[in-house]
């Protein structure tokens, strides 16, 4: 009986123990759950503005993610609102439209300040005022459906928009805050304003939750809020400009990259491609790349220099060498299907 006692009191004590352990482990489990994968619950938002698909990919402690994704949203439809060239509501189509002085707000002022800047740094590869070349060229109200109806200009069109164009053509009156157009020169910011408002929404996010992770992806240019769940690499692939999927792969846990390339908008006439993204010297598009990768920490940077890059295509080993002084990584593929990249771009393309 004694022994009888001591056997089940023994049984009972391994039960015990069992069950201790089982649930040590599930309360392990769980708490990995809470404090772990379910922490970092990311909410994915879409939708269509500036002419292409923003992407919103988010989590938070701070915010509810959706609100933090609407919020982002709602940034991007207000700048492409104010600084939609087309748009009569828009600054920018008072700016193109007026013979004189347009006063403006501080941001807008900014952006267009920054986009000069930006011009004279590239020596006007990049080009804020190509509006005349850009409509001429049927790229102002652009999409697939309409491609096939477009022509190429005639040179005597072409030489006559290049005369209402160039950076030059824009006044600044910083004290007074206003601009003017000279010889009915338009602007067009397509080439600085989604790496601007990638930035704006991304300061707009980290000043409710620093600590959100994620990404915001505008037509494939792409500002990181922050590493995947907190810690590991968010793998970007960089389009094939002539096939699907990517050519490359890169890791990012923070910062910003940005594509120019030939086929987004474009048409073909005869067997060759005409696209969007216009060579200022010549009115003609670029011919010398297929595409060209930005990375830097700051999308308008990225943005603008990938532009920048594209036209200055010819001279790619100055791109690969210079650009990375402005604090710039680039991949290039040129027009014959060659891959040129500077030093520090292979840094990205390393698996962590």
């Amino acid at each position: 009986m004694r022994f009888s006692d001591r056997k089940d009191i023994l049984k009972t004590k391994n039960v015990i123990l069992i069950s201790g352990v089982a649930l040590l482990i599930i309360l392990s489990v769980f708490a990995y759950l809470i404090w772990g994968k379910v922490r970092f619950i990311y909410y994915e938002a879409t939708e269509f503005t500036m002419g292409t698909r923003i992407r919103v990919y988010i989590s938070s402690d701070e915010m509810n993610p959706k609100d933090l994704a609407n919020m982002v949203l709602r940034e991007f439809e207000r700048i492409d609102q104010k600084f939609d060239p087309y748009n009569p509501e828009s600054v920018i189509y008072k700016i193109n439209h007026s013979n004189d002085w347009v006063d403006v707000d501080k941001e807008t002022f900014a952006l267009i300040e920054a986009a000069v800047g930006y011009a004279k740094l590239t020596e006007g590869a990049f080009d804020p005022a190509l509006g005349r070349i850009i409509t001429l060229w049927g790229f102002d109200d652009f999409s697939s459906k309409n491609a096939s109806s477009l022509t190429v200009p005639q040179e005597k069109e072409i030489k006559k928009a290049l005369q209402m164009s160039g950076y030059q053509n824009i006044v600044l009156d910083r004290e007074n805050m206003r601009i003017k157009m000279l010889n009915g020169a338009q602007l067009d910011l397509g080439a600085i304003v989604k790496g601007y408002a990638l930035e704006k929404s991304y300061n707009i996010v980290k000043s409710i939750d620093k600590d959100a992770t994620g990404f915001i992806d505008a037509g494939g240019e792409i500002k990181i809020i922050g590493p995947k769940y907190g810690k590991t690499f968010w793998v970007i692939g960089i389009k094939n400009p002539r096939g699907t999927g990517s050519i490359d792969y890169i890791y990012m846990k923070e910062g910003s990259i940005a594509t120019s390339g030939d086929y987004e908008r474009y048409f073909i006439v005869d067997g060759k491609r005409y696209h969007h993204i216009i060579d200022p010297q010549t009115g003609w598009p670029a011919s010398y790349a297929r595409s060209v990768t930005v990375i830097a920490r700051d999308a308008v940077a990225a943005d603008v220099l990938s532009t920048a890059g594209f036209v200055m295509a010819k001279d790619w080993r100055y791109v690969v060498v210079h650009f990375p002084e402005l604090g710039a990584q680039v991949f290039m593929v040129l027009s014959d299907g060659s891959i040129k990249k500077s030093e520090g771009f292979l840094a990205y393309e390393r698996k962590p």
